[in-house]
């Protein structure tokens, strides 16, 4: 699970965190890991104690206050309005994390893949604009680390683990559409960041099908399979009005299900009406399903996924795309 410091850092930059009369308990963990003179200064708010029910300050705003003093509590209480800013505090150490060359890739990444699924998993539970800001972020992180170091995308493609399913496989659908578009020549971080979203967010008109439907381990029936198939336009009707997300973003998002040869959803588009990180989502979203566990069926290697892609479903993904992803994972199929 990582150490103390680590799950505290996780769960305030997640917002999963406990309330109590106005107040949010911050564990102090989050402000403690070792000595290390590069840690930012405490948040400017007020810590409180609480004694009983009623919450008793322990720092004010602007004073200064000792690490080892601060160790002495398990947490402390600061108030609602001020938790962004304890929030924003988290945000910076994870930065931090993701930029420091002394850690090992797999320490690095997987730092932010936990802060990832945290995320995510308040975006399924309520996909705001605040959630899909703080998302935003996140799928920056990753875009960061591939820019920054291109051989990463070794690491990266690690992160494509599920369980539960629907999170995971949202992170993992967003880190190879980076990857993908990357290898595709795309450098522009805005463009990378709009295609990490809008693999990050394809499954989002899932949160409008009931969970009985998501999780049915048998064949869904006629009406089930309806009310699945409307996730796509769902989805879009979810983030259509967010000014932060790309146009492409929420194309993406409505189109991730468009077959090649016109036989997809939601409307019949053949592969040359969509757009190109449309295709892209769509093929990683696939990809990403085939290689992990899901309560219909296990994880296939990414040979096995590849050979089932090329043998069964070639008419749902562009061709030139999944040349580009088995070149990916260093395979060649015969």
């Amino acid at each position: 699970m990582g150490s103390n410091h680590e799950v505290a850092l996780q769960c305030v930059h997640a917002g999963k965190v406990s309330r109590r009369n106005g107040y949010c308990e911050i564990p102090t963990s989050l402000f403690i890991d070792k000595i290390d003179p590069t840690m930012p200064r405490l948040p400017q708010v007020a810590f409180y104690l609480l004694n009983g029910s009623v919450f008793q300050v322990l720092k004010s705003p602007d004073q200064s206050f000792s690490f080892s003093l601060l160790s002495s509590h398990s947490s402390v209480w600061v108030e609602d309005v001020a938790f962004e800013n304890v929030r924003k505090y988290a945000d910076d150490l994870i930065r931090r994390q993701v930029q420091n060359t002394s850690l090992s890739d797999d320490d690095r990444l997987r730092a932010l893949k936990n802060s990832a699924l945290l995320v995510v998993e308040d975006l399924f539970e309520s996909p705001t604009q605040a959630n899909i800001q703080r998302s935003m972020k996140v799928v920056g992180s990753f875009v960061y680390v591939l820019m920054k170091e291109p051989k990463s995308y070794l690491h990266l493609t690690r992160l494509s683990d599920h369980d539960p399913y629907t999170l995971r496989h949202s992170v993992g659908t967003s880190v190879n559409s980076i990857i993908l578009a990357r290898k595709l020549g795309i450098t522009d971080e805005k463009e990378l960041i709009a295609v990490g979203m809008a693999g990050l967010l394809h499954d989002i008109g899932k949160v409008n099908v009931r969970r009985e439907i998501i999780n049915k381990t048998g064949p869904l029936d006629e009406l089930e399979w309806e009310e699945m198939r409307n996730h796509a336009q769902a989805g879009y009707e979810i983030i259509k009005d967010d000014p932060n997300l790309s146009e492409r973003t929420k194309r993406a998002v409505w189109e991730h299900h468009e077959d090649r040869n016109g036989t997809g959803y939601p409307q019949g588009l053949h592969q040359e009406q969509t757009d190109l990180f449309s295709r892209i989502v769509c093929i990683c979203d696939v990809f990403n399903a085939l290689t992990t566990d899901r309560t219909y069926s296990k994880a296939r290697t990414p040979f096995d996924a590849f050979q089932l892609m090329r043998d069964k479903i070639a008419h749902k993904i562009d061709d030139a795309l999944f040349q580009e992803l088995v070149k990916i994972y260093g395979g060649a199929l015969d």
